[in-house]
């Protein structure tokens, strides 16, 4: 196994750790997080298949982008308390929205539409952190999944920025692997707060 198979990996076992919390303590967000890597895993899977068998997957991580930021989306809006941020993140998912369509038009603009999601996710997270930060949730943020989940956000999507913005200017796909790294770190950070979280029934209502 080489360190893209080790991503893949540690997808399949993040999956399957948040499907046993969900199953043992049935939260909205929970729900949220399984539907979000189910999802991963289950692209991730049929891109490797079609991989094996020389076709291209691009339709499937085409469509998947969209599920994934519209999943996120909603988990953040639920977590925020602030209103602007709120109105914010219905017009940034709009956004996102439109420029996905466009992509539909034109696929070249795919990588740029990846770049995109970074950024919102990461500004997601930047303005999550900042309102735990500011509020009685902060004396016991490493009890919170909603903060693991967001370094692992952060780790993952802050970090892709750069290398997706510059991926037109690789040849080869001998630098992929720090995607990988970077799969794995965010996955270690999300089986972390799995683990260490207490259990929050009202964390979305």
């Amino acid at each position: 196994m080489d360190i893209l198979d080790y991503g893949f990996l540690s997808q399949i076992i993040t999956f399957i750790f948040s499907l046993f919390f969900y199953v043992k303590y049935k939260t909205n967000f929970l729900l949220l997080l399984t539907l979000l890597l189910f999802a991963t895993v289950l692209v991730e899977s049929i891109g490797t298949y079609l991989s094996y068998i020389k076709k291209p997957s691009y339709k499937y991580h085409y469509v998947y982008v969209l599920v994934e930021l519209l999943i996120i989306s909603f988990m953040y809006f639920k977590l925020m308390k602030n209103k602007k941020w709120r109105v914010l993140f219905i017009g940034l998912t709009v956004s996102f929205l439109l420029f996905w369509i466009s992509v539909y038009f034109n696929s070249k603009l795919f990588h740029y539409l990846i770049i995109f999601e970074g950024v919102i996710i990461s500004l997601y997270v930047f303005l999550y952190l900042k309102e735990l930060l500011l509020s009685n949730k902060i004396l016991n943020y490493k009890k919170l999944l909603p903060f693991w989940i967001s370094v692992g956000f952060s780790v993952f999507y802050l970090s892709s920025i750069p290398f997706f913005a510059f991926l037109k200017y690789m040849k080869g796909r001998e630098l992929f692997y720090i995607v990988s790294i970077l799969i794995i770190l965010m996955n270690l950070f999300i089986v972390t707060g799995l683990i260490w979280s207490k259990k929050e029934v009202n964390i979305i209502k």
